[in-house]
């Protein structure tokens, strides 16, 4: 069933309440008075927090836990949360936070959603049994997210779940979902578990106002240990100093009862860190505060092996060079490595090198040292990687590289145990030829940089930099990880392309994160086999260095992982620009698009596994000189899937134009097979050629538990249309504990106006309404929670329905009575959002949710109401 896109999104509206209405509906016959009267059922795995705001409720507290409220997952919670000192029923003391006792599952997913504002800022925490601190997000605005996880053991268990307000009040939809969802772990809140430095962050001052936010900051005994005014810094909170320097900056102190329990002292100090964090970002002068990421190189290590590059003709490598290698005459192109540094006086790379710099000791090298103090147990990841793109080649020496006569501009800002963020940004910094902190630059900035690294979440200020980075023509590469999960950053921001590992057969090596990011993949390895029948295990062959001796020699050896594919995905980029030096990152991605770069591993085009396929070295050679200045219109969406999992509702995609000249999209249609129409597409930010982002609501109201399929067909005037697959799970009820707590139902008549309103408490599960001596006419029904206790229902994060579903919004003919009006209501995480109206004209500008009448009385069953003519 095609289901038709909703032009423009109809949001919710504060409807006056008449309570001594002077008629109803349209009708002309104000004498012909009739009953309306349905049920109205929860919907699957709701359940309702025990102590909000609406004074109607039962007050059941739940701030501690020894209170925690039971829930079993996976559940959709909605609730209320209020700092100390709010106008709330609970008092000066607020409702400070609220605690759920739940047993999760080793990575099973907790999402806290809430409505974005600046009054209010929440906290999510995850509890042991014990009652200590495991993991904890904080955020001014959603999504956060936690996951119970171990790298070591089973981290399933019983834990305590705490929402916590630090400032304002705010409803909220808490999920607990077993659905992996990479859409939101590309853009999750940073979490005390990630890997970040304790008391460091990266803050990017507003411009012109950088000296007198560091002013305001060293006044609150925070440090300025690197960086400058007008690009990022690196401010540091003394140890010892973090809460006096939160309570500075917020004037936020625990209540006593309060305070986490950290058994960890390092995740004590992160935690304390990201609350320093968010207090930073309500300064003034401060436009963004990032964490200081560790990031890790991507490679999975294995023993050493000898000679065997099968990976070059995996991807026609040897074809390729058939037509060039990158040595004169072909333009000198560099490639920077941005990672524990090169050995520079490797047989095979020495003649290769550009003169370098070293981020950790803060001086002119690129040396690569070695990262540990044990002979032996060096990675020396970052001269593997540097062999990879670009060795010396037909010199009867050692491997061969991708491109043979690429110069190699050696960075080093990993070393023992990784590196950090800062030190990466100002490598990348200076491979760009960009302000940095060596205050030095290369002679000429890199044409292609080599990110096989990992770590940190998303920063806007990172986004840009890698946008203005690829604006100047310069590819970023980086690897997309080794979890077998979610691409990582920096893989993961939209001016990078992410990169993937392949195994000698050309499938998706088992440890590549996948996802909405990646681009395409390319060989890896997979050193558990040997698919190659060569009598070694299926790594990549390059450069190493052998220091058992004491000293550094010249060696090689095998390697897996995501860096290693990324070092190939460079080294193929490099031997291209040496054939096309004019060749920037928007061409290679319109190329990449239309199919010209890469082989199709996975289903027809894109897909998340593989992304857009397998680099081919010889297909990029052949479409940088044969492939035509223009390419036409490329019609591409991202993501190119979309999954809904058991507790989503609302996703976006986007449209955009990945090649040349001009692109009308037609139409945007949501396709449900089946009678229910369960999705609508909707514009979010769309140009006027139909190009730009979408929202997807998903409407669970009446689908009997299972998975359904659906897609997302796009028409243009000219390409064959894009089809994007949906995937949506629906939980089977169950009416003795779905619940989303007192209710009210709103009849409403065709310009919105509030003729009546229930209060309604569930009985067996069942809200069940009715309105007596209703004027003939037409309506529409509409029932929600009011957890706020603001007067008006189905705000964000509140509960919210309608007949005969909240998207439809259907008007109802009364003209005799009517019962059976049944529908479901269930927690909307961004109502706002999600509720698209079906074309209800509606007086004024639409604000937020529906007004409800104060002080109706709390009672069960049926609530009765006369609806005077």
């Amino acid at each position: 069933m095609n289901a038709r896109v909703v032009r423009g999104t109809i949001t919710p509206f504060i409807l006056a309440l008449l309570l001594a209405a002077c008629g109803g509906g349209d009708g002309d016959d104000a004498a012909d008075l009739y009953e309306v009267s349905g049920s109205i059922v929860p919907e699957a795995l709701t359940r309702a927090d025990t102590d909000t705001n609406d004074p109607l409720t039962p007050l059941v507290r739940n701030n501690l836990p020894e209170e925690a409220q039971p829930v079993i997952s996976p559940a959709l919670i909605g609730g209320f949360v209020a700092a100390p000192g709010t106008d709330t029923r609970f008092g000066p003391d607020g409702d400070e936070q609220d605690v759920f006792r739940v047993d999760l599952r080793s990575g099973e997913r907790i999402v806290l959603d809430f409505p974005d504002s600046p009054e209010a800022d929440l906290g999510l925490y995850l509890l042991d049994e014990d009652g200590d601190a495991v993991d904890a997000t904080v955020g001014s605005s959603a999504p956060l997210s936690l996951a119970p996880h171990s790298s070591v053991t089973d981290s399933s268990g019983t834990y305590f779940v705490v929402v916590r307000a630090y400032s304002g009040a705010s409803n909220y939809a808490l999920r607990l979902d077993a659905t992996h969802s990479l859409a939101l772990e590309s853009r999750r809140a940073a979490r005390v578990s990630d890997d970040f430095v304790p008391g460091d962050l990266i803050v990017q001052s507003t411009l012109d106002r950088g000296v007198s936010a560091a002013g305001a900051a060293r006044g609150m005994g925070l440090q300025i240990t690197a960086g400058h005014p007008a690009r990022e810094q690196l401010w540091r909170i003394p140890e010892g100093r973090a809460g006096q320097a939160i309570e500075a900056l917020s004037g936020w102190s625990p209540v006593p009862r309060h305070r986490l329990r950290w058994m960890d002292p390092v995740r004590q100090a992160r935690y304390e860190t990201l609350r320093a964090r968010m207090a930073l970002n309500g300064m003034p002068d401060v436009e963004t505060v990032a964490l200081n990421h560790i990031v890790r190189p991507t490679r999975l290590p294995n023993d050493p092996y000898q000679d065997l590059q099968w990976f070059h003709r995996n991807i026609d490598l040897p074809l390729a060079w058939d037509i060039a290698t990158g040595e004169p005459p072909d333009p000198e192109v560099v490639v920077a490595v941005i990672d524990t540094g090169v050995f520079l006086d490797h047989e095979d790379l020495r003649d290769q090198l550009l003169p370098g710099y070293d981020f950790i000791e803060m001086e002119p090298s690129g040396d690569d040292p070695g990262d540990s103090p044990t002979l032996g147990a060096s990675s020396w990841h970052g001269t593997h990687v540097a062999g990879i793109a670009a060795a010396a080649s037909d010199n009867g020496t050692g491997v061969a590289g991708v491109s043979w006569g690429a110069r190699i501009l050696p960075i080093r800002t990993l070393g023992e145990g990784g590196g950090t963020l800062y030190d990466t940004l100002q490598g990348i910094r200076y491979a760009a030829g960009l302000p940095n902190d060596s205050e030095t630059v290369p002679e000429r900035p890199a044409d292609v940089i080599n990110l096989s690294l990992g770590g940190g979440s998303f920063s806007q200020e990172q986004a840009d930099l890698y946008q203005s980075i690829r604006d100047d023509g310069i590819f970023v590469f980086a690897a997309s990880g080794n979890s077998d999960g979610s691409v990582t950053f920096p893989a993961a921001y939209d001016a990078v392309f992410a990169v993937g590992a392949t195994n000698a057969l050309n499938e998706r090596a088992f440890y590549s994160s996948f996802g909405n990011e990646l681009a395409f993949v390319a060989p890896g390895g997979d050193m558990r086999e040997d698919r190659t029948a060569d009598g070694y295990a299926d790594g990549l062959l390059s450069t190493l260095v052998d220091d058992t001796s004491g000293s550094r020699e010249s060696n090689y050896a095998f390697y897996q992982g995501t860096s290693m594919a990324t070092a190939v995905a460079s080294g193929v980029a490099t031997l291209a620009r040496s054939v096309d030096p004019a060749l920037r990152p928007e061409r290679f991605e319109q190329l990449l698009v239309s199919g010209l770069l890469t082989d199709d591993l996975g289903p027809d085009g894109w897909d998340a596994e593989t992304g857009w396929g397998q680099i081919n070295a010889l297909r990029m050679l052949l479409a940088v000189t044969d492939g035509g200045s223009d390419l036409g219109p490329i019609l591409a969406a991202d993501p190119g899937r979309l999954d809904f999992g058991l507790t989503e509702e609302l996703l976006e995609f986007s449209l955009r134009n990945a090649g040349s000249g001009s692109l009308q999209v037609t139409d945007v249609t949501a396709d449900t097979p089946g009678e229910v129409e369960w999705m609508l597409v909707n514009p979010k930010s769309v140009d006027e050629d139909g190009l730009g982002s979408y929202t997807v609501m998903a409407e669970r109201d009446g689908l009997p538990d299972g998975i359904y399929e659906g897609s997302i067909r796009v028409q243009t005037e000219s390409l064959a249309d894009l089809v994007i697959p949906v995937l949506l799970r629906v939980a089977a009820p169950e009416l003795a504990v779905d619940t989303v707590g007192r209710i009210y139902v709103l009849l409403l008549d065709v310009d919105g106006e509030t003729i009546a309103a229930q209060g309604l408490d569930p009985e067996d599960g069942i809200y069940s309404y009715r309105f007596d001596e209703v004027a003939a006419g037409e309506y529409h029904i509409a029932a929600g929670t009011d957890m706020n206790n603001d007067g008006s229902i189905c705000d964000a994060g509140e509960a919210c329905g309608s007949y005969p579903t909240l998207s439809l919004f259907e008007r109802i003919r009364i003209d005799r009575d009517r019962d059976g009006l049944d529908f479901s209501v269930g927690f909307r995480a961004r109502a706002g959002d999600a509720i698209l109206g079906s074309g209800l004209d509606m007086p004024g500008d639409g604000l937020q949710g529906f007004a409800r009448p104060q002080g109706l009385s709390s009672r069960k069953g049926s609530v009765t109401g006369r609806i005077a003519p």
